[in-house]
């Protein structure tokens, strides 16, 4: 088990078996690998997008019901954004505490008596 082979020594023995394969072998083994690339170039759909085209929201064949179901989503992300850009835009209140103790400690600006 303490030999160590590189890629070089790989890539011989590889190569010095392959050449001792039959000619229908190597061709099967062709086969089942063409086979295998289409197999792996097949778009499968994920879970998402499979529920999303059965309902409709995507693809063409949205029915009347599918369809106001988007419009209803979709209205519903509207409101969603709209209220959480208003819930942002909210100012804050301010802190009065510094105001608070300048009055009681009789150490307000005049300029805070005039309005």
């Amino acid at each position: 088990m303490g030999i160590k082979l590189n890629i070089n020594d790989f890539r011989r023995l590889l190569d010095r078996s392959a050449s001792d394969l039959s000619a229908t072998t190597v061709d099967r083994l062709q086969a089942a690998r063409r086979a295998a690339l289409q197999h792996q170039q097949t778009k499968q759909p994920t879970l998402v997008h499979a529920w999303l085209a059965e309902h409709g929201i995507i693809g063409h064949h949205a029915s009347h019901q599918h369809k106001a179901l988007n419009w209803g989503l979709a209205t519903l992300l509207a409101v969603a954004m709209v209220g959480g850009i208003s819930y942002w835009q909210i100012t804050p209140e301010r802190d009065h505490s510094t105001i608070d103790i300048a009055i009681l400690t009789d150490e307000l600006p005049v300029h805070m008596y005039v309005d």
